[in-house]
């Protein structure tokens, strides 16, 4: 576990956008996929912000979220809502793009399809950097435990009915979030270090079968170490 230890979830958040920055630094173009939840928004509300957001002009950047509630984007609970809050909260540069899941369809398999066609339109061949959390339960993008999500291969994103939460959801798979250059997760507080040391110790959570064995760096404030 290649893993990165912050005193504090503010030097968390700035290392974060920092390591960001550092990964688009130099190249022409980039393609980052960004999680939602409540720890990340700080994090793209500093990107969003005047000095780095002038760093990230220099690069055209393809966004893309990496899952979705099935809800409205004017819905409090929809990710790509709160990501053009914060992000994208002066709009979005001329030289980005935002990829998100089109919940406005309401057909789940709809969206997915439109989701697909959109990334082959933009001639997306894989993600860069995809931005990871982890849930309690070692959940991360949508791939839940024990969820038919997990199985799927052969596509870029699929939608899954997750049972605890009676909820649809829209997802990009795990071959997608494999295939990607570097996974950074993104963990803070005490309820994430009884899943870390699990994960280090060779459990098979979602969050740690989309991470083994391909670069993954472990960002996480120091409740949350293992």
């Amino acid at each position: 576990m290649n893993l990165r230890v912050f005193e504090t979830i503010e030097e968390l958040i700035r290392g974060t956008a920092r390591t960001i920055v550092e990964q688009v630094e130099g190249r022409a173009s980039a393609t980052i996929a960004l999680s939602g939840g409540s720890t990340p928004k700080p994090l793209y509300e500093l990107l969003g912000g005047t000095t780095w957001r002038d760093e990230l002009s220099r690069c055209a950047i393809t966004w893309v979220i990496v899952d979705e509630r099935y809800v409205p984007l004017d819905d409090p609970q929809s990710n790509a809502a709160m990501i053009q809050r914060t992000l994208f909260a002066d709009g979005l540069l001329p030289s980005h793009r935002f990829l998100r899941f089109r919940t406005e369809f309401n057909d789940p398999a709809r969206t997915t399809a439109e989701f697909e066609q959109e990334w082959r339109l933009l001639g997306i061949e894989k993600l860069d950097v995809v931005l990871l959390g982890v849930g309690d339960d070692g959940h991360t993008a949508s791939l839940f435990p024990d969820t038919p999500v997990l199985d799927v291969q052969d596509r870029i994103a699929a939608e899954v009915f997750v049972p605890k939460l009676d909820q649809w959801r829209i997802t990009i798979t795990k071959p997608v979030i494999r295939a990607a250059t570097l996974r950074l997760v993104l963990a803070a507080g005490e309820s994430k270090a009884r899943i870390l040391r699990e994960v280090r110790d060779g459990a098979d959570y979602p969050i740690a079968i989309v991470t083994r064995d391909v670069e993954s760096w472990w960002l996480v404030d120091r409740t949350a170490a293992p």
